[in-house]
């Protein structure tokens, strides 16, 4: 059996785009060129990867099971194709960076000022972490890397380098009644604001809680975004949990105060994590230097 890599690529479009018009769109053909080639594929298979639903369309099993490689195919021809290019000297592509809110704040202004003077054409996308199910996509190249605090459980599979050191601080809106605790005792009762369940922040507070003999918090409410979690803790009493960097950065009339007790005895890690076997492209590699030396720099000025 012989497969068109082509139709791999249709497969994870169709999946991403859930309709077959707009699958079209994002491949530029026709709909009914793209239902031939699908139908083909199908084929040669012997089995339906699609249904039609009131959705639009959803994979089958078999679809589901092909899902994974037909991402892979499909991104690894994306990035040989770009790395290619860039090798010819052409200085064009796409990039994804998974990032938190520390390496948004603290690094991302400085690493895109020098990466855009070198790559004016490469287009970077630069999305939240969604740890663990966008660590997946680094096999896959989407995203190409990831910066954020260093997750529990990481296997032999990535590569991992150190970046800066943080510390979690908890937050809470000006005139909280907690807003001077100075023990974890003391918010026993309280409810809790996180990024989200599995991340590193959620973890160092579970962490303290537990090495304190107290019972693990409760957080009613996950929210991913920066802008969401400030709004969340500034309008009620939640307590929130941030890197101190990035509470540090937040303007003057965010409503928020910092309680004066720790979090967490040891600090995290921020890391660049990538796919150990993955070949980045030039932009990528490149990007991912100057995560690191800017991250050096600013070590350097902060011990200063």
């Amino acid at each position: 059996m012989s497969l068109d890599p082509a139709a791999f690529s249709l497969v994870a479009t169709l999946a991403e785009a859930g309709s077959l018009t707009a699958a079209a769109r994002v491949l530029g053909c026709t709909q009914p060129a793209l239902t031939k080639q699908l139908r083909r594929f199908e084929a040669s298979l012997g089995v339906l990867l699609f249904q039609r639903s009131l959705r639009g369309v959803e994979p089958t099993a078999y679809g589901a099971t092909l899902l994974p490689r037909a991402r892979i195919v499909r991104d690894q021809i994306r990035q040989a194709t770009e790395e290619i290019a860039q090798l010819r000297g052409l200085r064009e592509g796409r990039i994804m960076v998974a990032a938190s809110h520390l390496a948004t704040i603290v690094l991302l202004p400085e690493v895109m000022r020098s990466f855009r003077a070198r790559w004016p054409d490469v287009v970077v996308h630069v999305v939240a972490p969604a740890f663990p199910d966008r660590f997946v996509g680094l096999r896959e190249g989407t995203p190409d890397l990831a910066v954020i605090n260093l997750p529990g459980g990481l296997g032999p599979e990535f590569q991992v380098t150190p970046l800066i050191s943080s510390t979690v601080v908890a937050i809470v809106r000006r005139g909280h009644p907690l807003a001077q605790a100075e023990s974890l005792a003391a918010l026993a009762q309280a409810e809790w604001v996180m990024p989200n369940a599995s991340g590193s922040s959620a973890r160092m507070v579970r962490t303290a809680f537990q090495r304190a003999r107290l019972p693990v918090p409760r957080c009613p409410v996950y929210c991913e975004t920066l802008t969401g979690l400030v709004r969340l803790v500034s309008g009620s009493d939640l307590v929130g949990v941030l890197p101190a960097e990035v509470f540090e950065a937040l303007p003057a009339g965010s409503g928020l105060v910092r309680l004066p007790l720790e979090i967490s005895p040891r600090s995290g890690s921020l890391s660049l994590i990538r796919w150990a076997d993955a070949r980045p492209t030039p932009a990528a590699a490149d990007l991912a230097a100057l995560f690191v030396s800017v991250a050096r720099r600013f070590t350097r000025q902060r011990a200063r």
